[in-house]
């Protein structure tokens, strides 16, 4: 059970479900950090409790989040699952029909409740840039560890 836990493919599945509910495209960067606010809700003041409950090593999640979803990523454009744009900027992402269809056919609590938590937090922070949603949390792990 512990190899799913943030595997590849448990986060392939909250990409889609980004992806689908955020219906725009987003960077790599932003994926992550919607998934990371989504996963911690209440600790962004977005739900009443975490998803994935609370544990003292959840802000070191990030990085490897960051790594294991570009990894996602790059598995889903391959399955056309997810769309690839280039811009000036860099790289960022859309579902495709087929994620679409995909992500329609998810029907369970876990699934419907992180859809409904991504779409408070895209509502919340689809302001926020790449930059500013990474010193959103990582403001919020100063404070959880004593800081400013």
């Amino acid at each position: 059970m512990n190899e799913l836990f943030n595997s590849p493919f448990e986060l392939s599945l909250r990409v889609l479900i980004i992806l689908n509910t955020a219906q725009s495209r987003l960077t790599i960067d932003k994926i992550v950090a919607y998934d990371f606010i989504s996963t911690y809700s209440s600790d962004f003041g977005i739900s009443e409790s975490n998803l994935h409950g609370n544990n003292s090593y959840r802000f070191s999640e990030y990085t490897t989040k960051r790594i294991i979803i570009t990894q996602a990523i790059k598995k889903l454009v391959v399955e056309e699952f997810v769309l690839p744009h280039c811009n000036k900027g860099g790289f960022s992402y859309s579902i495709s029909l087929a994620g679409k269809d995909f992500c329609s056919s998810l029907n369970d609590d876990y699934a419907n409740n992180f859809a409904q938590i991504v779409q408070q937090t895209v509502a919340t922070f689809s302001d926020y840039s790449d930059r500013a949603l990474i010193q959103t949390i990582n403001s919020h792990a100063l404070k959880m560890f004593g800081g400013r």
